[in-house]
């Protein structure tokens, strides 16, 4: 019995001690579970934060993105509006000189919307066609009355990658317009100073000529087949005179007194002058004017004399019957040194044979001229006096249908235009 109870008494002793290793492990266990789960509840909480500094990030990368796109369309778009309004044609084409890009003076230029345009061959029109696609290649084409000058570069420099070409195409009549006439005015600079020269040099003997032959005449008064021949030198010394005082005032050029003068009022005194010759040759005058104030600064006796010229070229230029336009236009200049300025244009036009197209660049030459008995001094003088004037004088002229003659001026004042065309004189 007592070992049984000493049996039962260790096994309570060994439960025990067993319960208490577990508890012991329990508790071990608890402390692991309860330190994993601190450690755990750290990092959550440094996940979270760099999670949070992550989600800031990517929110200010992603708007600083926005922005960026925002700032490119933007840039684009500026762009895209420089490129098309650019006074220049710009086609940019692919190696093989397929269209793939055109701004709107391009179109404008070529006649083809920007849609036609894409995927055509620059050279299926007239005024490309002869450009080559090789670097600083360029070339001038004439389109009606325009003048355009067509200039390739690469597109393999850009540094996009792709390979092609770009075409500029430019207006280049205006240019060509200035440049003919400053090379007229130093042609006619260099011509004045050699007339003048010789007609120095020829006064003064001429002088001594029509001196003489004034005397001749006086001894010759009662003979009348000498006086007559006296009389004949004695015009022909004239005329000789005439002629080298013209080529003087030429050469000198001319100052100007200014005043305030109206064109229609100086039109009048002008046909005044050659009233004679305009009924012998039953010439039709035609005046019209512009609806504005026709008047311009100048000088009255200069600007007659330039009107007179034109006048007289003009008749003698057309067969009897036929008929003289003469008026004015204000137009306001939107190229040229008078860009943005009014400026008068008095026109003179005739319906005579007009002046073929390889004699235009010469007709304000001195001493040159179609006409048989002509000096050729007259359109050279108009050149001077409306030179001296601060204007310009040019002419259009078809053969078989006649020439228009137009000085401008500057108006000194602000007021606006329609616009100048050129119409045939009717009934």
């Amino acid at each position: 019995m007592q070992r049984i109870c000493s049996s039962a008494s260790e096994r309570r002793g060994m439960d025990t001690s067993s319960q208490s290793f577990e508890l012991a492990e329990l508790k071990q266990a608890f402390h692991m579970l309860t330190s994993v789960s601190k450690k755990m509840e750290l990092s959550y909480e440094r996940l979270k934060g760099q999670a949070e500094e992550l989600k800031q990030e990517l929110y200010e990368k992603n708007a600083k993105l926005v922005f960026s796109l925002r700032e490119q369309e933007r840039l684009e778009g500026f762009l895209e509006g420089i490129l098309q309004n650019l006074p220049v044609g710009i086609l940019v084409t692919d190696e093989a000189g397929k269209i793939r890009l055109a701004n709107q003076k391009a179109s404008d230029i070529l006649e083809r919307t920007e849609r036609d345009l894409l995927g055509a061959g620059y050279a299926d029109f007239e005024i490309l066609g002869e450009v080559p696609l090789k670097p600083g290649a360029s070339l001038e084409k004439r389109k009606g009355r325009t003048v355009y000058s067509c200039s390739v570069s690469s597109l393999s420099g850009s540094g996009t990658g792709d390979r092609g070409w770009v075409i500029l195409i430019e207006d280049v009549t205006e240019i060509g317009r200035w440049k003919a006439l400053a090379e007229r005015q130093k042609r006619l600079s260099s011509m004045g100073e050699m007339g003048a020269r010789i007609a120095h040099e020829i006064r003064n003997p001429l002088g001594s000529m029509e001196l003489n032959a004034a005397m001749l005449l006086e001894e010759l008064e009662g003979n009348p087949a000498l006086y007559a021949l006296a009389g004949r030198l004695a015009s022909g010394v004239r005329t000789v005179t005439q002629t080298l005082s013209n080529l003087l005032n030429f050469a000198k050029g001319t100052d100007p007194r200014w005043e305030r003068l109206e064109i229609p009022r100086l039109v009048g005194e002008a046909l005044d002058f050659t009233g004679p010759l305009l009924r012998e040759h039953q010439v039709r005058v035609q005046q019209d004017y512009a609806e504005q104030a026709c008047s311009v600064l100048g000088d009255r006796i200069l600007l007659r004399q330039a009107l007179l010229n034109l006048i007289v070229n003009a008749v003698e230029g057309m067969e009897p019957g036929g008929c003289l336009r003469i008026g004015t236009v204000k137009q306001e200049e939107t190229t040229g040194v008078w860009r943005g300025s009014p400026v008068m244009k008095v026109f003179v036009q005739d319906s005579g044979n007009g002046i073929p197209e390889g004699e235009l660049d010469r007709i304000f030459d001195p001493f040159f001229t179609t006409k048989s008995q002509g000096t050729g001094l007259g359109l050279a003088i108009v050149n001077n006096i409306v030179e001296s004037h601060g204007g310009i004088v040019e002419v259009e002229s078809r053969v078989g249908t006649g020439s228009c003659f137009v000085m401008s001026l500057p108006c000194q004042q602000e007021e606006s235009y329609d616009g100048y065309a050129a119409h045939p004189c009717g009934g």
